[in-house]
């Protein structure tokens, strides 16, 4: 890929009106990128209940990003595409472009969708939207988020990827340093995400009703800081299909982790906490889970201790991300006037 970084259009393919983590680190991408002088904007794509007329949603406005409505397909451009959004592979000719895997799991979900039994498919039609299967495809590069990621590609034979991951809000990572969690009357609660893993997490609350379990749900960022701050720990037994946000989240601000092995919680790259706190299959084991949750509210001190070098490793997330990303704008952008 060679792009003149002076004229280039980086378009950002990105649902509409939405706030998860993949629509915050893609705008987090445009902002990146506009810093080191490329010409980026987002492209939004409709979802349910979106407004045409005003795509960006409300915590994302502070990032200034400018919009368009349609993609100029150049060669001399580029199209960032989210994996779950493969379509755009085979919808522009021209321009280049790159699938950033913000995930794996969300990716196979969303194939599995589009191969679902089809009446144009019975009656020999082609469906509208074609399936991406890492083969026969336009000519694309890719960008990983995850380790986890990597791996999968890898299996997929693909070995050439660009590791560019992200990094949490300020709102997470301000103050952070200056910490002294012992100071932060922390409480015997448990916090947890009821989107992931609910099921395992639910029989886990059955067993242990003299625990406090608050779940994470209707908040704002700010809200849910508070709630972290507050938490000794916080658990996550979902399907890590990317490098979660919120399992950092908790981390930075003091609390325990125990997650499961699935996904991203395979890869120590991705959730760098010890092996003590990652259970392969926790429900076979509910007696250690529940020693270890015991011992975490008792001896806090001693177990966020060892949480220092994963909250030092988010930390210095974001200056990673700045290197990686100047190491892509050099390799696939050029300047005539001799300036990466």
């Amino acid at each position: 890929m060679n792009l003149n970084k002076s004229t280039a259009k980086v378009y950002i393919v990105c649902p509409a009106n939405k706030a998860t983590g993949g629509p915050l680190l893609l705008h987090q991408l445009a902002d990146k990128f506009i810093g080191n002088g490329i010409n980026a904007m987002m492209y939004y794509f409709e979802t349910e209940n979106s407004d045409p007329n005003n795509p960006v949603h409300e915590f994302y406005k502070s990032f200034n990003i400018p919009f368009v409505t349609k993609i100029d397909d150049e060669e001399s451009n580029l199209l960032v595409i989210p994996e779950t959004e493969t379509k755009y592979i085979f919808k522009y000719k021209k321009i280049q472009k790159v699938i950033w895997w913000l995930s794996v799991d969300n990716f196979l979900i969303t194939n599995a969708k589009k191969r679902r039994f089809s009446f144009k498919r019975l009656i020999g039609l082609k469906p509208k939207e074609k399936n991406y299967n890492f083969s026969a495809t336009p000519e694309h590069y890719h960008w990983s988020q995850s380790a986890y990621a990597i791996d999968f590609l890898k299996n997929k034979n693909i070995t050439s990827v660009e590791y560019l991951s992200d990094y949490l809000d300020s709102v997470f990572l301000n103050e952070v340093s200056n910490l002294s969690f012992e100071k932060l009357n922390k409480e015997n609660i448990i916090a947890y995400n009821p989107k992931k893993g609910f099921e395992t997490t639910q029989k886990l609350m059955t067993l242990t009703p003299n625990f406090t379990w608050v779940p994470i749900e209707n908040m704002t960022p700010a809200e849910v800081k508070a709630l972290l701050y507050k938490s000794k720990l916080y658990v996550d037994f979902g399907n890590h299909p990317g490098k979660d946000r919120i399992p950092r989240e908790a981390a930075v601000c003091g609390c325990i982790i125990i997650t499961n092995k699935e996904g991203s919680a395979h890869f120590f790259e991705d959730v760098a906490i010890d092996e003590a706190y990652k259970f392969e299959y926790v429900l076979e084991k509910t007696s250690d889970f529940i020693n270890l949750v015991e011992s975490i509210f008792n001896n806090y001190a001693a177990h966020v201790e060892n949480f220092k070098s994963y909250r030092t490793r988010i930390s210095n997330e974001e200056k990673r991300f700045d290197t990686d990303l100047k190491n892509i704008i050099h390799a696939y952008f050029n300047n005539k006037n001799g300036n990466d």
